[in-house]
């Protein structure tokens, strides 16, 4: 008798080629594109909550800045005072030249300005131009609008278990229906 597996979260992957490739992202008049800065902590954290990430605290957000190449390599979106989109670069544990795009947020009220694009290509770059050859990230299932993003970034998916094919190919089917009305 098989067990079902475990959910587990979906890996992508890109490479430094593809990633070196990416156009130029054009952000909108008022926004400001910049690596964190010390004073950001609060508001990474109030914009992580808002992204679904409930685990976050503000001492955790400070610990996690701790590491210089995630700190250094961390993009965000700001308009005005307000922090709207962020994710952090953190380089992977045990593979050298690897690198995550990690905890990917847009605040609800400016989706759709190509914000999540912004940071996602920054980081990228970041990477790529401190010899990162490969970009890894962790996503779930229902995060539809994200694997969007990532697809179009050059993201693969990784079919690391049995389960990722059919799970990917449900995924795959859902980008594909149209949205909206009209």
């Amino acid at each position: 008798m098989n067990t079902p597996l475990p959910p587990k979260q979906l890996r992508m992957a890109t490479d430094a080629e593809r990633a070196r490739t990416l156009p130029s992202t054009r952000i909108p008049d008022g926004y400001e594109l910049r690596g964190f800065q010390p004073g950001d902590e609060q508001r990474w954290l109030a914009l992580q909550h808002l992204g679904g990430f409930n685990h976050w605290d503000l001492e955790g957000v400070e610990r996690y800045l701790e590491d210089p190449v995630r700190r250094d390599g961390s993009r965000v979106v700001t308009t005005g005072d307000r922090l709207v989109a962020a994710t952090f670069a953190t380089p992977h544990e045990s593979l050298d030249g690897t690198g995550y795009l990690d905890y990917v947020v847009s605040h609800p009220d400016y989706r759709g300005l190509g914000l999540g694009r912004a940071v996602c290509s920054g980081v990228m770059r970041f990477f790529v131009e401190h010899g990162y050859d490969s970009i890894i990230l962790l996503t779930d299932d229902w995060r539809l609008p994200a694997i969007g993003l990532y697809l179009s970034l050059g993201f693969d998916p990784v079919m690391e278990r049995e389960d990722m094919p059919s799970r990917w190919r449900v995924i795959m089917s859902e980008l594909e229906k149209p949205t909206g009305v009209g």
